[in-house]
């Protein structure tokens, strides 16, 4: 009741809100945001409004948009002095996975990443216990027993499943409790077409790259994609190859808009792949994660072609190195035959 009390606190003079997600957002970041709208314009009737920058482009994350029709705006359009409370969900002020300004002021943070030290708000919700920051936000819901309609369930019901892979990756008793109470008043139908959408030819030529070019060590995949159609498929590339029987550990990483992408997945489950990215990545602040999934950016402006490629091998080797496997042998996934 203390957290309910201080957000009543915090809008219970407020008329405008920004909710601000990370860019390129996910499933996550896109069904907390919309919970906390409902929340805040049901309880305290406080017109509210969610921007993001970046883009989304994984065809789940665009179906789901599409199927429930949650009102997003690119943050561009958005003039930050027309509101008078500003929030972040699952992201932090201060992090560059998202366009917040550094001069703007941020009146909420709600996450389940680890805090940052120099994190400043009018309130702070860190919660790392929870899998999924859509978690945090049904718990709220719940509490203040507002009414949870099917979009918004079937919103909440596929970020939390998304978030932890079904329930298997990282996921607490409260995730489970969560997903519990939210499934059953969600629409199956458009769950469906959320989960299984028509994938663009785009998504097939990056999976036969990233399949052919493809390195293992070990029980290690190092998977360098190249040009990507949209950064959430480097993600996605690092999920599947750790599907694979005999790995671990996965970096994958692809060139996106002046920026090398980079997703580190581990079936390990105190991996701490997290604090592994941010060893890799030379600006701290462009990367970060949980114990088996991380992710990070690197910039390449100016950056000729051979000297990213040249990156790319670096950060396979330092990540071999990093798992004690700088002496394996590297060879290809695929061995490519006389035919092919």
């Amino acid at each position: 009741m203390e957290k309910l009390n201080k957000i009543e606190t915090l809008f219970e003079s407020s008329k405008r809100l920004l909710i601000v997600l990370h860019d390129n957002p996910d499933p996550d970041a896109i069904a907390s945001a919309w919970a906390l709208t409902h929340l805040v314009e049901t309880q305290y009737n406080v017109r509210t409004t969610m921007a993001y920058g970046g883009y989304v482009g994984r065809s789940e994350n665009r179906a789901m948009i599409r199927e429930l029709k949650i009102p997003l705006k690119k943050i561009g359009r958005i003039r930050f002095a027309s509101y008078d409370r500003i929030a972040l969900v699952d992201s932090q002020p201060g992090a560059r996975n998202n366009s917040l300004p550094p001069d703007v002021s941020c009146h909420l943070v709600i996450d389940h990443h680890p805090r940052r030290r120099d994190l400043r708000a009018d309130m702070v919700v860190i919660d790392t216990e929870a899998g999924a920051t859509a978690t945090i936000l049904v718990e709220y819901l719940l509490d203040n027993d507002v009414d949870i309609g099917a979009d918004l369930a079937s919103a909440l019901s596929y970020a939390i499943r998304s978030e932890t892979q079904e329930l298997g990756r990282e996921a607490s008793r409260r995730d489970i409790q969560a997903h519990m109470a939210v499934y059953p008043k969600a629409s199956m139908r458009k769950l469906a077409r959320i989960i299984h959408p028509k994938l663009p030819r785009s998504y097939f030529i990056t999976l036969k790259e990233a399949i052919s070019r493809a390195m293992s060590f070990r029980n290690a995949i190092c998977a360098h994609v190249g040009e990507v159609p949209y950064p959430e498929v480097v993600a996605e590339v690092a999920d599947l190859l750790l599907k694979h029987e005999r790995i671990s550990w996965v970096l994958c990483t692809g060139r996106f808009d002046d920026e090398l992408v980079i997703s580190i997945r581990s079936s390990n489950r105190n991996a701490k792949a997290g604090k592994l990215i941010q060893r890799l990545v030379p600006d701290r602040n462009r990367a970060g994660g949980h114990d088996t999934f991380a992710g990070g950016k690197i910039l390449l402006s100016g950056n000729q072609k051979e000297e990213i490629d040249a990156l790319e091998e670096n950060l396979s080797n330092r990540f071999v190195q990093l798992l004690g496997y700088e002496n394996a042998e590297c060879k290809p996934l695929i061995e490519s035959t006389p035919d092919s």
